[in-house]
């Protein structure tokens, strides 16, 4: 009997609770909608970022996944050279593949890069081929291109005239994502403040008005958490609603710019954005422990000075 009976007031407490949070944001509405906008915007704008971050890393991963080396041979070499470069380059552990290309087929290969220009190298023919035969050499690692390209700037003596592979377009990639990782934990802070501030300035609204109510609850002997909690809920929920809000859209707009991005950009070396259904998960998951996160602490700062009143 005394079992049920306490059930009975821990569920009635309950339904108290919840009633009072309901009521907390009916009253306050307008401030109400201030705080889940404002949950709204931050996570929108810190999504963007977050979207853009990630993608920028799996492009630059794709990019020097794909890169390659290329020693280009001197104008005039001998196949002794070439046998004794390529042999070299073989012998290097960090080189996982090798392929050679003639002067001609590089001619080739540029002048059908050219589309519909390939005509401005109509007076070109074996006797005058301005390209310059290289091999092609794959690695093991994307880290092992620059090792890799010392040890083939080494065969100059073999018949090698210089190494490319690209670096200067992979650092700019890697510096800028670097920047983009500490411009996002910037907004991400400054944008958090915003979101504490506006909840807290709401819930302390509501605590301001309520604050003979709170001042009667001390008196006859209700806990701080039982007075605290309507409020904590309060600024969970209005949280938890901003975050699925952002989600939405966020969610919304990344389908569409992945759509714009398929069919009107051209991407590096055949990379692509990340797929939603590897990055919407992460997101959404984030998205609403921010939210909570954001709203409780909010509710809990605002409600300290009416209860220590």
């Amino acid at each position: 009997m005394g079992k049920r009976k306490k059930e009975h007031h821990f569920f009635s407490m309950l339904k108290s609770i919840f009633r009072d949070t309901a009521q907390s944001i009916e009253r306050n509405n307008l401030m109400s909608i201030a705080s889940i906008l404002s949950v709204v915007a931050a996570l929108i704008i810190l999504g963007i970022f977050v979207i853009f971050t990630v993608n920028l890393q799996h492009i630059t991963e794709n990019v020097e996944s794909a890169m390659e080396l290329r020693v280009f041979m001197k104008t005039e070499y001998t196949e002794d050279q070439k046998t004794s470069v390529e042999t070299a380059l073989r012998g290097n552990s960090q080189v996982t593949g090798i392929s050679f290309e003639s002067k001609d087929e590089a001619l080739e290969k540029f002048s059908s890069s050219l589309d519909d220009y390939s005509g401005l190298l109509k007076g070109y023919d074996s006797s005058n081929n301005p390209m310059a035969a290289s091999f092609i050499v794959q690695v093991q690692n994307p880290e092992d291109l620059e090792s890799v390209k010392s040890y083939a700037e080494g065969l100059t003596s073999q018949g090698v005239d210089y190494v490319k592979y690209g670096e200067e377009y992979v650092n700019a990639l890697v510096s800028f994502s670097k920047f983009s990782n500490t411009l996002c934990i910037v907004i991400l802070a400054v944008l958090s403040v915003i979101s504490v501030f506006i909840i807290y300035n709401t819930i302390k609204l509501t605590c301001f008005a309520r604050r003979r109510e709170i001042g009667v609850m001390k008196y006859v002997g209700a806990t701080d958490w039982y007075i605290r909690l309507p409020f904590i809920l309060e600024g969970t929920f209005l949280g938890c609603l901003g975050a699925l809000v952002a989600m939405l859209i966020i969610r919304t707009g990344y389908y569409y710019a992945i759509a714009y991005v398929t069919n009107a950009v051209n991407m590096p070396m055949n990379s692509d954005l990340v797929s939603p259904a590897l990055i919407m998960g992460p997101i959404f998951v984030f998205c609403l422990v921010y939210g909570i996160i954001i709203g409780a602490f909010g509710s809990l700062f605002s409600i300290r000075k009416f209860l220590n009143a």
